[in-house]
């Protein structure tokens, strides 16, 4: 089964092998006690134009039976025939919702689509969100006459009410109390604890490409096989897609950032510009003057299509919505113009060995992509615990926290590769740390 990751977006008949539209069946579980699961049938511009079309709890059924819920313990199954759907509903956004509890709570909640077997699925855990009481899981939707499907992972401050106004509904009175449920049970799946992964990041999905075409015996492809298996895959949607886990396809609408060195390849009408020694003050010029990179950030400007990478790394694509994260330069691969960034450098040796001397605080609304080697790890940061990484396999922090320098001569044979090395970061406060599997060599 494939997994998509968060924000990454397929076409339906590519996951599920056959074109059909009329017997599809999604799944959607969950271990959170009380919450409710829901779908939004709303038109091309993300409206409910016809409140028919929202089937939850009180409405199992839209008004043709395109779209069916089936309640269960922690969840419910939905039934969907697209053929069926009218011209005013070009999207299902699949939703959970909590009338109190916040998706915090949540130990983990799946979602997948097919039938009879699931063919495509994805994951979410509750360390991905804080004081949300809804989250818009995936989406399945129409663009340009065909059907994709789409991760997106997104929290929302309200509950099921707060939704139904936001996607131009009318919650005018409290929504009917559901029956009782039976006790929730865990969704399947392995007994083991999830370790939290560092950006919320679910599992890498397939790439993308022609994956199915196999080698001859001996390993080797024809020239046509080649082409046709690594060819681009067009998904048109947000600024950014996943060409596969370690390309990111950047759609160019005025101007992005990009880390320095970091595009293969593109089209169209572009411009590319090393952001500029000064600019935000002395600060970047001292940075330049003791890093040996010129400056961390390039601007892509104009209109075209940008492919970007670095050493191969994996890529994550997070979307800020208002809050702000701090990331090692390393680490940051690109975000979109309407994020607003500010370069640090910092001032105790911990920061110089991190990220090349500089990190990035991100913040606002928009998408970015963060950089990893391997899958990583977020370590959560509280009052009464200081927790201590190694500066080059940190990736990013909370805002509020302040990396320190700790030297401890006892350790230099356990943090690093043990060749003297004695610097830690220490994080203190509330918030969390980011690190990957793998020590940069900054030097």
């Amino acid at each position: 089964m494939i997994q998509l990751q968060r924000g990454e977006k397929r076409q339906l008949a590519e996951l599920t092998g056959s074109t059909r539209l009329d017997d599809l069946q999604v799944t959607l579980r969950h271990d959170l006690q009380g919450a409710d699961v829901s779908v939004f049938g709303l038109n091309a511009d993300r409206k409910l134009q016809d409140d028919r079309y929202f089937v939850f709890y009180n409405q199992l059924s839209s008004p043709g039976g395109e779209v069916t819920l089936t309640q269960q313990a922690g969840g419910g199954t939905f039934r969907l025939d697209l053929s069926k759907l009218p011209a005013s509903v070009r999207r299902l956004m699949f939703v959970v919702t909590h009338d109190s509890t916040p998706f915090s709570g949540l130990g983990r909640l799946e979602w997948t689509l097919g039938s009879p077997e699931p063919k495509v699925g994805l994951e979410l855990r509750g360390d991905q969100f804080g004081s949300e009481r809804a989250v818009m899981v995936a989406e399945v939707y129409e663009h340009n006459g065909e059907w994709r499907v789409s991760n997106v992972g997104q929290g929302f401050s309200g509950g099921l009410d707060a939704l139904l106004v936001n996607f131009g509904g009318e919650a005018s009175e409290p929504a009917p109390t559901p029956p009782p449920a039976p006790p929730v049970s865990a969704p399947p799946g392995p007994s083991d604890r999830f370790v939290p992964p560092a950006t919320p990041r679910p599992p890498v999905s397939q790439p993308t490409g022609n994956s199915d075409i196999s080698p001859a015996s001996d390993g080797t492809y024809s020239l046509s096989q080649f082409l046709t298996k690594t060819a681009e895959t067009d998904r048109p949607g947000d600024a950014f897609e996943l060409e596969n886990d370690k390309m990111l396809e950047v759609k160019v609408r005025g101007r992005v950032w990009s880390k320095l060195g970091a595009m293969v390849a593109y089209s169209g009408n572009l411009s590319f510009k090393r952001e500029g020694m000064l600019d935000g003050g002395i600060m970047k010029a001292l940075v330049r003057a003791v890093s040996s990179e010129m400056e961390p950030l390039a601007k892509i400007e104009g209109q075209g299509v940008a492919y970007l990478a670095d050493q191969a790394k994996e890529i994550t694509i997070l979307k800020l919505q208002g809050d702000a994260i701090n990331v090692a330069g390393h680490a940051l691969l690109a975000f979109e113009d309407t994020v607003e960034h500010k370069i640090a450098m910092h001032r105790s040796a911990a920061g110089m060995v991190s990220g090349g001397l500089f990190s990035v605080l991100l913040r606002g609304q928009g998408m970015l992509a963060l950089l990893s080697h391997g899958r990583p790890l977020t370590l959560r940061v509280t009052g009464g615990e200081t927790v201590y990484t190694d500066p080059n396999a940190t990736i990013g922090w909370s805002e509020n926290l302040t990396p320190q320098l700790r030297v401890d001569s006892s350790l230099k044979s356990i943090f690093g590769r043990g060749g003297g090395e004695t610097f830690q970061m220490a994080f203190q406060g509330e918030g969390f740390v980011v690190v990957q599997p793998y020590e940069e060599n900054m030097h």
